[in-house]
């Protein structure tokens, strides 16, 4: 991640909590609901898999609050402990955790502060949040890359305030609300990332699902900026900096590198991303993280992964700077022999 040329190319697949059940041999519907009431969990099975796989780092999060489950009519939904209230249903599909079922309603610029806190680097560690990717740092030691998260703090943040559809809206009518948004949650992920670096994890995770679907000018407005600031405020801190977009980041892969983050990811190819490209573009600039087909991961056959893993590395890792991994997180149906081959094709290539 920082530009080197390694003895081999390192291989971080981006491994998702329900991925880490089925592997891990788990019933999974009831352990599913068991991280939801003891999120903690999810950190711990990924980075089980991780050491099982022999993989060489893993992205750990910051835990949520626990929720109790309730089953209606057939379907599990995520329930808030102290109200009762149900807050949405169990996603069994993708990364875990709860979907909410309704759009927030935040009408009101003088909500906003009271629903984005800012607590300081000491008061998130005290907090107990970072605990078990704590332990992961103590026990993976030298030898296991730590890769902390810190929370989204740009567009992707406006759609958990207002809403998916009304964010896209704000962006238009009322950027000025937006700014703010951004202002108080990037004030947020900056300490998040001070108690992340001081217990001592190796790289930080930032990037925004929304960077390949807004338009160009919007990233560099709304995005960019703020980003800055970020890699302004963490670098020399301790941790590497990495930047997520999935989907068609083509359009701003210049834009991602001017941020001054250390890596690039997830090159994602559903989004018309090509390895090559980027290499060529932005390689000299930024390592590159990724590319690898997921719907190749999940569903192609296991001739087709290999293929496309030789494909990633002779497009990325001439010259160092490459990292292999998923063009977005593992998806949870990939086989154990799959994510073995994305290790191998690693391990076998030369540079």
């Amino acid at each position: 991640m920082s530009r080197g040329t390694p003895d081999r190319v390192p291989v971080i697949p981006q491994i998702c909590p329900p991925h880490a059940v089925r592997m891990l041999g788990m019933d999974y519907e009831s352990t599913i609901l068991e991280m939801v009431r003891n999120p903690a969990l999810m950190n711990q099975y990924d980075f089980q898999c991780a050491k099982e796989y022999g993989v060489d780092g893993i992205r750990a999060w910051m835990v949520p609050d626990p929720l109790d489950v309730v089953k209606v009519d057939g379907a599990w939904y995520g329930r808030d402990p102290k109200t009762g209230e149900r807050l949405g249903p169990v996603d069994f599909e993708g990364g875990g955790g709860v979907v909410p079922s309704e759009e927030p309603t935040i009408q009101h610029e003088d909500e906003i502060a009271g629903k984005i806190p800012v607590l300081s680097a000491r008061e998130v560690i005290q907090s107990g949040k970072l605990d078990s990717i704590k332990a992961i740092v103590k026990e993976g030691g030298d030898d296991f890359f730590v890769i902390g998260a810190p929370g989204c703090f740009t567009v992707e943040q406006i759609t958990f305030v207002r809403g998916k559809a009304q964010a896209m809206m704000d962006l238009l009518d009322n950027p000025d609300f937006c700014h703010k948004i951004m202002e108080q949650s990037l004030a947020a992920a900056v300490q998040k990332s001070l108690a992340l670096a001081a217990i001592g994890v190796d790289a930080l995770y930032i990037g925004d699902t929304f960077g390949g679907v807004i338009s160009p000018d919007h990233f560099l407005e709304f995005c960019v900026p703020y980003l800055k600031r970020f890699v302004q405020a963490i670098k020399g801190k301790g941790p590497l900096i990495y930047l997520h977009i999935c989907g068609n980041s083509t359009k701003i892969l210049e834009m991602m590198a001017d941020t001054g983050v250390d890596c690039i990811e997830p090159l994602d190819p559903l989004g018309g991303v090509k390895v090559a490209d980027a290499k060529k573009r932005v390689g000299h600039r930024v390592a590159l993280m990724g590319g690898v087909h997921t719907v190749k991961l999940a569903h192609g056959t296991l001739p087709e992964v290999i293929d496309d893993c030789r494909r990633c590395l002779h497009e990325g890792a001439p010259g160092g700077g490459y990292i292999l991994a998923a063009g977005d997180m593992l998806p949870t149906e990939t086989s154990i022999e799959k994510v073995d081959a994305m290790i191998n094709a690693a391990k076998n290539y030369t540079y």
